[in-house]
């Protein structure tokens, strides 16, 4: 017997899948979330599965409660309206009313997609909102007034948007609407649920395997005028034009289109990863040194939607470096000295160079990242010292040499860059020498 089997077996009354498990049952698709409502109060239900699930996060406010056996997990919600204030756009309700069925809890929700309930006592499938007609036409549409739902919750538009975009529905012409005359009120909500809701677009496209979807994510949140509301800058590109023999698309759609080809994990450094383009060249009159104008502001945009230090220091560095040896022009040991710098994030400096290239329209790939690749090989093989710890002599034998404490460590950054170089001479005698010879070099410049 499944954990929801047992769950209904033992309760009382009868409960209810509904939202995103149903939909996609009857879409044929993986579920995510499993959520359950009914009649029972969140007290009462966890009083009615004592021994038989852990009872988590009970909130009698808004009738919910998590259960969790073994690896199944639920979120139990009390039948409910929902009342917010007038236009507010906040995301919690500011009065809940525990009310006796589906059909009335239904019109609280915000699709009709999701307002579909299947019964875990019988199977039986109640559809107040018109959601499996939905469901056959592919479109998103609202529970009630479109107005209404967009105007209580402002988180709403960006669940629409990602929503369409992974499951590859369009948007029902009232729905879509209403969606861009409430735009502003996304201005209301906290900046954590929009930079979730950012995160789960950049990957749309893995959630259900819609080949398409980050396109249409972002196609979205530009025909519903969402931007200015949590990542402005992105609007900055909107006409910039590149040059025709290297550029397909003006700099917005290049970055759409680069965040599209880069794997999942780098899609947040491919849409920041020309995000200084349009600042300079309103500046300079060109596009010179855009990576590292990028990264001040993926540091600054990433800040603002309270990414870890973490995400945002291995983001700002994999943008502000993407376009080192762009075009294979570098000296061997730039690129050798570059290798060793980035050693750790190289693969993926390289991948994002690949999907920049592929989002000019025109390319394939980088050749000359994927050569950066070989060279990581062949140093590897050499044994080039990565770290300083890698090399053969340690600080404390500058101090037998008569080197000052104040000039140690930037003589062994300096011997460890050189170390890179190509065929340089890696014996401890050797280094201990180079040593000094830095000491000096150092002395001179001060």
């Amino acid at each position: 017997m499944t954990s929801l089997e047992l769950l209904q077996e033992r309760v009382s009354a009868t409960l209810y899948l509904v939202g995103g498990a149903v939909r996609n049952d009857l879409l044929g698709l993986p579920r995510s979330d499993v959520d359950l409502c009914g009649n029972l109060s969140p007290e009462r239900l966890a009083e009615e599965t004592v021994g038989l699930f852990t009872v988590r996060d009970v909130n009698p406010r808004v009738g919910t409660v998590k259960l969790q056996r073994g690896e199944d997990s639920f979120e139990y919600t009390a039948f409910r309206r929902d009342s917010y204030p007038l236009d507010s756009g906040r995301h919690a309700p500011a009065e809940v009313i525990f009310v006796g069925t589906p059909e009335e809890d239904a019109f609280r929700r915000d699709f009709t997609v999701n307002a579909i309930y299947k019964s875990l006592r019988d199977g039986t499938v109640l559809d107040p909102t018109g959601g499996l007609a939905d469901l056959k036409l592919r479109r998103l549409r609202t529970t009630r007034e479109a107005e209404k739902v967009f105007s209580e919750d402002g988180l709403r538009l960006l669940r629409l948007v990602r929503l369409a975009a992974e499951l590859g529905f369009e948007i029902e012409e009232r729905t879509f609407a209403a969606a861009k005359k409430y735009a502003p009120l996304l201005a209301d909500i906290s900046v954590e649920r929009k930079r979730e809701e950012l995160n789960r677009m950049l990957v749309a496209d893995e959630k259900y395997g819609e080949k398409d979807a980050v396109l249409r994510a972002f196609s979205f949140l530009r025909e519903l005028g969402l931007y200015p509301y949590f990542l402005p800058e992105l609007e900055e590109g909107i006409g910039v034009t590149q040059p025709s023999k290297y550029h397909k698309y003006d700099v917005y759609e290049h970055i759409i289109h680069t965040v599209a080809a880069a794997p999942p994990r780098l899609r947040l450094a491919a849409l920041l990863h020309d995000i200084g383009k349009p600042r300079c060249m309103k500046r300079d009159g060109n596009f010179y040194l855009h990576s590292v104008e990028s990264a001040e502001m993926t540091r600054t945009i990433l800040s603002r939607l309270r990414y870890s230090n973490e995400v945002i220091e291995r983001t700002a560095e994999i943008v502000r470096w993407h376009m080192f040896d762009f075009n294979g022009e570098a000296s061997i040991n730039k690129k050798r000295r570059f290798v060793r710098q980035e050693w750790d994030l190289l693969e993926d400096i390289v991948l994002l160079k690949h999907a920049d290239s592929i989002g000019t329209g025109f390319f394939t790939q980088n050749e000359f990242g994927a050569a950066l690749l070989e060279l990581k090989k062949k140093m590897a093989a050499e044994g080039v010292p990565i770290r300083i710890k890698d090399l053969p002599i340690k600080g404390g034998e500058l101090e037998a040499l008569g080197i000052e404490p104040a000039l140690r460590a930037e003589v062994m950054k300096t011997l460890l860059e050189r170390q890179a170089d190509e065929g340089a001479i890696r014996t401890h005698d050797y280094l201990l020498a180079e040593a000094l010879r830095v000491a000096q070099e150092l002395r001179r410049k001060k």
